[in-house]
């Protein structure tokens, strides 16, 4: 019993975290389309999002979604949930000169802070959330 539950923790842990790296070299390259007319369409991504993705995916929706039953307030608190991660996670690298992701594409703080956090990524925050809660 014990062997079943632990194969079925890695292999969620393994789904999620291959699933925010896809996701992310997808939206890198629908971004580089859009803002450059690049037709190569190639992403990217940096290998130390998984598992930042696989924990987040694996188990912060999971915590949000069993502490707030309404689904319509999750999906709009869904981006504050992404934002504290990249707090969480962004701030202190960033401090010592590594930065796994980078918005300063963004004009101006109105639309980032530090290139860690996207304030315009709201709306795909939501619809990320969305996506992840369909697989789950």
């Amino acid at each position: 019993m014990g062997g079943c539950l632990l194969i079925m923790i890695i292999s969620e842990f393994l789904f999620w975290g291959m699933f925010g790296i896809v996701l992310e070299v997808c939206f890198t390259a629908l971004l580089k389309l859009f803002k450059e007319k690049k037709l190569d369409l190639t992403g990217h991504v940096s290998f130390w999002m998984f598992p930042v993705y696989a924990i987040g995916l694996t188990y912060g929706f999971d915590i949000i979604e069993y502490l707030i039953p309404w689904v319509e307030l999750r999906y709009i608190l869904y981006p504050f949930w992404i934002w504290a991660i990249e707090f969480v996670i962004g701030y202190p690298l960033l401090k010592i000169g590594i930065r796994l992701w980078d918005y300063r594409y963004w004009p101006g703080s109105l639309f980032q802070w530090k290139g860690i956090i996207s304030y315009a990524h709201f709306p795909l925050w939501i619809l990320f959330g969305i996506i992840v809660e369909a697989f789950k």
